[in-house]
């Protein structure tokens, strides 16, 4: 046995078969086993792939394991890495340093294994048990889940266990769902700054039985900010210089979506959570852009490298020097399906029947540029569509509102039908449109449409001036008299660093 573990570079698929078992037992009650089987045959094939290729290189198999192994780490440990040298303030972080200093890494090991007549034995040997006594700890703490399943696991996330939130045994607990269209601005907005009538929507709402917050506004003029004010509840600290927003800045929000205080809130009180959103979320996952994987090891490979290069430095591709063309039009028509899929998704979401209460979170990225549609529902000219996305088209936009609308109308009258009336739907912007020749008047760009529906009807907790940020203060207090006071009302105005 010790001869096998010295000769046979077993690490090599050792190291993505731990990968992803440590993932699920991390994210235990989210994923079944075997969607992981999947996405360890794959990181074993591209291990494998690798190893062939620099094994006809050197002609060696220990040389070919290890140059190999060196890579699928980096690979695969790169959000362990970076987050490490990020939370300790190390300025190893830098994509642009770890890139050299993994590339010179590489350029070494190449080298160095060319040139040296060695076994690498010892190095064999420890590198196998290494990961193979990883591999049998996260095996034993599998085992030991298995068998203390919690029952409530799918509707209580853990981090919501450890919150200071008082449960309502008392409550209702309707389904709750949040309804964001995607820079969608208020018919005041529209009205005041362009003469657009919106008032068709507007009765359709009060017909339904909506309370429209006609002076609403958003605390944040971008959407990862305001997202994260809203499903926080509070405003942003740490934001260093609102003027000159960076990645880092964007990445936070995108931190504090995934794990906010609404999640967290409404767990507590026994909900399960439904994301058809942009944005992932604690244990549930984006289902837009999804691959040939199954949907929920997105909650293992989001701490790979190629999911951190698309998060934090992707927009590089789509903007500036480096910008491809073809990646902004694939980019932008995939919006187009993503939007339809999730309308469809969270229709049928709303006939489905399940013995506890729902959160349902859909995020629409519309009526936001670019313009796919007319206001007769016609598609657009790709070119056209291309040309036009941007604020400064506003005709467009307006247009685009009144496609919005009749989605919006569809979706609204199959939850109310779906579920009797008898579910809490808020349907707002996360803010205004973003289009002024008035750069000492920027307040349109947070007058946002936000509209609520009570089953009891009972609104008089809605002010009309109401501010994003206290949004679900006054509707968790309202349905279980949570007690969160309100925020005094601020907006901040976001600039991106130049």
């Amino acid at each position: 046995m010790i001869r096998l573990f010295r000769e046979v570079a077993l690490y090599l698929f050792l190291i993505p078969v731990f990968f992803v078992l440590h993932g699920y037992v991390e994210n235990f009650g989210f994923i079944h086993f075997r969607e992981c089987l999947l996405l360890m045959l794959s990181y074993g094939a591209v291990s494998a792939l690798l190893y062939f290729v620099f094994l006809f290189f050197y002609r060696e198999h220990i040389k070919a394991a290890l140059l190999s192994t060196y890579i699928m780490c980096f690979y695969l440990f790169f959000g362990a890495i970076h987050d490490f040298f990020k939370d300790h303030h190390i300025l190893l972080h830098r994509y642009s340093l770890l890139f050299s200093l993994f590339f010179a890494g590489l350029l070494f090991g190449l080298i160095y294994l060319k040139r040296v007549k060695k076994p690498f034995s010892r190095s064999t040997l420890f590198l196998n048990l290494l990961f193979g006594i990883y591999l049998l700890v996260d095996l034993v703490s599998a085992g030991y889940k298995w068998t203390h399943r919690s029952p409530n696991k799918l509707s209580t996330y853990e981090f919501a266990s450890n919150s200071n939130y008082q449960e309502c045994k008392t409550c209702t607990k309707p389904d709750i769902y949040l309804l964001l269209f995607d820079e969608y601005g208020s018919s005041l907005s529209l009205k005041e700054r362009y003469n657009f009538d919106n008032s068709d929507m507007d009765s359709f709402l009060r017909d339904r039985g909506f309370d429209i917050m006609t002076h609403s506004h958003s605390n944040y003029n971008f959407t990862p900010f305001s997202m994260a004010s809203i499903l926080n509840m509070s405003y942003l600290d740490g934001l260093k210089n609102p003027s000159a927003c960076t990645l880092e800045d964007y990445t936070n929000c995108d931190n504090l979506v995934r794990d906010d205080e609404v999640i967290k809130y409404l767990s507590y009180q026994g909900y399960d959570i439904v994301n058809y959103s942009v944005f992932e979320l604690a244990g549930n996952p984006s289902k837009v852009e999804q691959t040939f994987l199954p949907l929920k090891t997105k909650l293992i490979t989001d701490r790979t490298l190629w999911h951190y290069v698309q998060k934090d430095i992707g927009w590089l591709l789509y903007t500036g020097q480096f910008r491809i063309k073809w990646l902004v039009e694939q980019t932008m028509f995939r919006h187009s399906n993503n939007n339809n899929i999730l309308v469809n998704m969270v229709k049928n979401e709303s006939a489905q029947q399940s013995d506890k209460p729902r959160f349902i979170y859909g995020h629409f990225y519309m009526p936001h540029p670019p313009f796919f549609y007319d206001k007769n529902g016609n598609k657009k000219d790709f070119r056209l569509v291309y040309e036009q996305n941007d604020e400064k088209f506003y005709q467009a936009y307006l247009d685009y509102v009144v496609y919005t609308n009749q989605k919006a109308k569809d979706l609204i009258n199959s939850i109310q039908q779906n579920t009797n009336n008898s579910a809490v739907i808020i349907f707002m912007g996360d803010h205004g449109f973003r289009n002024t020749t008035d750069s000492s008047n920027l307040f349109n760009y947070f007058q946002n449409q936000n509209a609520i529906f009570f089953p009891d009807k009972d609104y008089a907790s809605l002010p009309d001036n109401i501010c994003t940020v206290n949004e679900f203060r006054i509707v968790l207090d309202k349905l279980f008299h949570a007690g969160f006071p309100l925020l005094k009302d601020t907006t901040i105005f976001l600039k991106d660093k130049k």
